[in-house]
């Protein structure tokens, strides 16, 4: 068997195991990154050493190799091989070029440069880097739904004028997540200027959100400790759960339910339809062996 042929294998054997495991096992596509996290700044950094297992997203090619550059595809055994070959000479190879953004590269021109040298177990590939200036820090096992994620976080902070205070401040997985916190926000400045009988401003409707809905809800969800059984979850997902669940509760039993109190009978319906599930998967497992 080839080494290529190898190498197409083992690209197999690692996406399946990587999808197992919840990590992604596409390239990420730099198109779309850029549009997502509208990256325009862009400095010259010359040429340097890069370490191989940052290199993990591409410009155009991102369906043809893994994120560890394995080929996937068999059109390209023939540059491949030939790559190979000349990676095992003395020639030596051109730099590639790659664009840099926040701790991870992205793939130029050298795709094939960069699958060989890491088959063959190089840690670093010379290259002439490009950056992409970009608040928005990513990491080898970045997907792309995590980048699309971070830019919506990136267009809430700017638009809602808040600064973090801390790194996982205002993170949530869900998709709309974003898009429904400047909806609470909207929501609570109109009713905020018909209690005060009088326009209330954009900037004062976000902190009255802060201090007296989002921050006082964080709280009770710490003090509640729920979050150990949501796992997968963030604070902020938590506020839009709970958030969810306190608007069924003032529709069922009147305005005046207190935020605590929904908060505690979230945990404890969430409680309920764990031990509920986990009963059913037992009687099913039984029924399974009669």
């Amino acid at each position: 068997m080839s080494d290529f042929d190898s190498a197409r294998r083992a690209a197999l054997m690692q996406d399946l195991l990587r999808l197992m495991k919840g990590l992604p096992a596409d390239l990420l596509p730099f198109e779309e990154v850029r549009e997502r996290l509208r990256l325009k700044q862009i400095v010259d950094r010359g040429i340097q050493e890069v370490p191989l297992d940052r290199i993990i997203g591409s410009v155009g090619r991102e369906g043809k190799f893994n994120r560890a550059f394995l080929p996937r595809d068999e059109s390209l055994r023939e540059r491949w091989e030939e790559v190979r070959s000349v990676a095992e000479s003395q020639e030596g190879f051109p730099s590639i070029e790659l664009y840099y953004v926040n701790d991870v590269y992205f793939v130029v021109d050298g795709h094939h440069r960069v699958s060989v040298e890491r088959r063959l177990g190089a840690s670093t590939i010379e290259a002439r880097i490009k950056e992409f200036l970009s608040p928005m820090a990513l990491t080898s096992d970045t997907s792309l739904e995590e980048v699309i994620l971070k830019a919506g976080l990136a267009d809430f902070l700017q638009t809602a004028g808040i600064t973090q205070q801390n790194p996982e401040d205002f993170h949530t997985t869900i998709p709309n997540g974003y898009e429904r916190l400047l909806d609470h926000i909207s929501v609570h400045r109109y009713y905020l200027g018909i209690e005060r009988n009088q326009p209330v401003s954009w900037d004062e409707g976000v902190q009255s959100w802060l201090d007296h809905v989002y921050n006082p809800m964080i709280a009770t969800i710490r003090a509640s400790k729920i979050l150990e059984e949501f796992p997968e979850n963030t604070e902020t997902d938590l506020y839009l759960f709970t958030m969810d669940h306190l608007h069924q509760l003032r529709e069922l039993y009147g305005s005046q339910t207190r935020p605590d109190r929904a908060v505690r009978h979230f945990v404890l319906r969430h409680r309920a339809e764990k031990s509920l599930l986990k009963r059913i998967s037992l009687w099913f497992h039984e029924l399974l062996k009669k």
